[in-house]
């Protein structure tokens, strides 16, 4: 089974993100911990703690996974090639959720409650999450129809 990647969505502190960037993604020290660090005034509490314990359950049973670089894994049929936050109005959710995961064939698309991120933070971690599951081999095992490809031993 591979290594479960925690992942720790937080507000940045004064001066720790680029100048002009609302959100960054950054590793741990130890490689086994995702940094999702996010402007204030950009999303609420609420959100953060919500991605964090999702993101969380899907880490911990495999469900995504860090994948290494190989030949096989470039071309498995569960890789991720596009990641997204589509902001979507309250009424699509569940009451008192503010997240719904949707996969397709090579895409994970997180549907936002948009009372809880601003547009222009959805268009950033859009981009920076396709950026990160283009240049890493990230592959999700899915909650059906699963081609019978798991993870590495």
């Amino acid at each position: 089974m591979p290594k479960v990647i925690e992942v720790c969505f937080r507000f940045a502190q004064p001066g720790e993100l680029p100048a002009g960037r609302i959100a960054d993604i950054r590793p741990g020290p130890d490689g086994g911990t995702i940094h999702v660090i996010i402007e204030p005034g950009h999303a609420t509490q609420r959100l953060l703690d919500e991605f964090t314990a999702q993101q969380a359950s899907m880490m911990a049973t495999g469900q995504w996974y860090r994948a290494p670089d190989t030949p096989e894994n470039r071309i498995h049929p569960r890789r991720v090639l596009h990641a997204a936050w589509q902001l979507t109005p309250a009424e699509a959710f569940p009451t008192g959720s503010l997240l719904l995961s949707m996969e397709r064939p090579q895409r994970h698309v997180w549907l936002v409650h948009e009372g809880h991120a601003s547009p222009v933070l959805a268009a950033d971690m859009t981009w920076m999450l396709t950026k990160m599951v283009r240049t890493e081999i990230w592959i999700t095992r899915g909650t059906g129809g699963d081609t019978g490809q798991d993870a590495p031993g």
